[in-house]
C-alpha cells in the first residue's frame, strides 16, 4: 500500500512539474521592455562595443604615446680590452598641443559611443512596445472569436435543428454555416499572427524560455488612460532636437571630427625625440644629450588633413540629414496621434458598454421570437466587427503615442 502512495505521489509531482513547466509567461509593459534592456543581444553586443573607446580614450591619456628607444654600441679592438662604448636613450615628444588634441577627440569619440548606445536602448523600447500592444490587441480579437465561435456553434446547431423542422431554408442553414467558417478562419489566422508576435517579442527581449508569452493589460483601458496626451507642436519640435540621443551623438561626432583637424594640422610639424647619451673612449666617461628633429620638407601631414576635413564635412551632412529626419518623424507621429485622438473620441468611454446592452437586448429579441436566426447572426457580427473597429482604434492611438514618446523623448510630460 505504501509503495501505490508513493508512485501515486510521484506522478502527482511529475504533473505538477509538468503544468508549472508549460505554465503561460504573463508580463506588463513595463517589465518586458526592463527585460528586453537586460537581455536583447543586439544592445548587449553594443555595450561591449562601448570597451573600444574606452581603451582609446585610456590610450590618449598617456603622458607619451610612444615607448622610449634604448640603444647600445660597443667596439672591441681586440686582446680581450674594453673599446668603445655608447648608450643613448631617446624619447619622442609630441609638440603644437598633439596630446591635448587627441585626448579630446578620444573624449568626445567615448561620449558619442555612450550615446549610440542610448539611442539603440531608444529605438528598442520603441519596437518593444509596438509589438507588446499588437500582441495584447491580437490576444483580445482571440478571445472575443474565442466567444463568438461559440455563439456561431450553437446558432449553427439551433439553425440544423429548426431546418429539420423545415422552419428555416437551405440557404439560411448554409449562410449561419458560412459564418461559423469564417468566424474559424479568422481565428486561425489570428492564431497564427499571436504566434509571430510571440516569436518577435522573444527576440527583442533576448527570451530563452520555451513558456508562452502573455502580454498582461487591457487595451482599451491603457488607451483611454492616455486620452489627453495632445503636445504642442512647436515645443515638441524644440524638445526632440534637444533631447534625442541620436541627434546629441550626431553633433558630438562633428565636435569629434573638429578635434581631429585640429590634431591632424598640429602634426605638420613632426615631433621631436631627446635623450641622454653617454660614451666612454679610451678610459674617459663622456655624458651629454641627444636631440632628433625631423625635417618636413615633403611630408607635411597633407593625406590626413585631408582625410579629417572630408570626414568633418561628411558628419555634419549627416546631421543635417538627421536633424530633416526626425523632424519628419515628429510631424507624422504628431499627426498620428491627432488622428487617433479623433478616432477613439468618436467611439467615446461608453461605446463598448452601449455594444453589449446592445447586444444583450438583441440576444433576448432573438431568444423571444422577435427576430429570426439569420437576423440575429448578422447582428452579431455587426458587434463583433464594431468592438474591433474599436480596438483597432485603440491600437493605432496607443502606437502613434509610442513613436511620438520615441522620436521626442521625455518630451510628453
Amino acid at each position: 500500500m505504501s509503495l501505490q502512495r508513493i508512485l501515486l505521489g510521484s506522478v502527482l509531482c511529475f504533473l505538477l512539474m509538468v503544468t508549472v513547466a508549460r505554465a503561460d509567461f504573463s508580463l506588463d509593459l513595463t517589465r518586458a521592455i526592463q527585460y528586453a534592456l537586460r537581455e536583447n543581444t543586439e544592445l548587449k553586443a553594443k555595450r561591449h562595443s562601448l570597451g573600444i573607446a574606452e581603451g582609446r580614450a585610456q590610450q590618449a591619456s598617456l603622458l607619451f604615446q610612444n615607448n622610449p628607444r634604448f640603444g647600445v654600441e660597443a667596439d672591441s679592438p681586440g686582446s680581450g680590452r674594453l673599446g668603445e662604448l655608447k648608450l643613448h636613450l631617446m624619447q619622442e615628444l609630441e609638440i603644437a598641443g598633439q596630446r591635448g588634441h587627441r585626448y579630446e577627440a578620444a573624449e568626445k569619440n567615448l561620449a558619442q559611443v555612450n550615446l549610440s548606445i542610448e539611442d539603440a536602448e531608444r529605438l528598442l523600447r520603441l519596437e518593444v512596445t509596438r509589438v507588446f500592444y499588437n500582441l495584447l490587441a491580437v490576444q483580445q480579437v482571440i478571445f472575443d472569436l474565442k466567444d463568438v465561435l461559440s455563439t456561431q456553434e450553437t446558432l449553427l446547431q439551433a439553425g440544423q435543428k429548426r431546418f429539420k423542422r423545415e422552419d428555416i431554408s437551405i440557404l439560411e442553414l448554409n449562410t449561419l454555416r458560412l459564418d461559423r467558417d469564417q468566424v474559424r478562419n479568422e481565428l486561425a489566422n489570428k492564431t497564427r499572427e499571436r504566434v509571430l508576435l510571440d516569436k518577435q517579442l522573444r527576440m527583442l527581449m533576448g527570451f530563452q524560455e520555451e513558456t508562452p508569452l502573455v502580454a498582461a493589460g487591457d487595451l482599451l483601458q491603457l488607451s483611454a488612460n492616455k486620452s489627453d496626451i495632445i503636445p504642442n507642436r512647436q515645443s515638441l519640435q524644440a524638445c526632440a532636437s534637444a533631447s534625442r540621443p541620436d541627434l546629441k551623438a550626431a553633433k558630438i561626432t562633428v565636435e569629434v571630427r573638429e578635434a581631429e583637424i585640429r590634431l591632424a594640422q598640429a602634426r605638420r610639424i613632426p615631433n621631436i625625440s631627446v635623450g641622454p647619451r653617454y660614451k666612454r673612449e679610451n678610459n674617459e666617461n663622456l655624458f651629454g644629450g641627444e636631440i632628433a628633429i625631423p625635417l618636413p620638407f615633403f611630408n607635411r601631414n597633407q593625406e590626413e588633413i585631408a582625410t579629417a576635413l572630408a570626414n568633418r564635412n561628411v558628419s555634419k551632412t549627416d546631421l543635417e540629414g538627421r536633424l530633416l529626419v526626425a523632424k519628419q518623424e515628429v510631424d507624422s507621429s504628431y499627426t498620428k496621434l491627432a488622428l487617433g485622438k479623433d478616432r477613439i473620441d468618436l467611439y467615446g468611454k461608453t461605446y463598448l458598454g452601449d455594444l453589449e446592452k446592445m447586444l444583450a437586448l438583441t440576444r433576448k429579441a432573438y431568444e423571444s421570437g422577435e427576430m429570426t436566426i439569420f437576423e440575429f447572426s448578422i447582428t452579431r457580427e455587426r458587434f463583433t466587427q464594431a468592438r474591433f473597429r474599436s480596438l483597432d482604434a485603440a491600437l493605432a492611438y496607443l502606437e502613434a503615442i509610442a513613436a511620438l514618446e520615441a522620436q521626442a523623448p521625455g518630451c510628453l510630460k
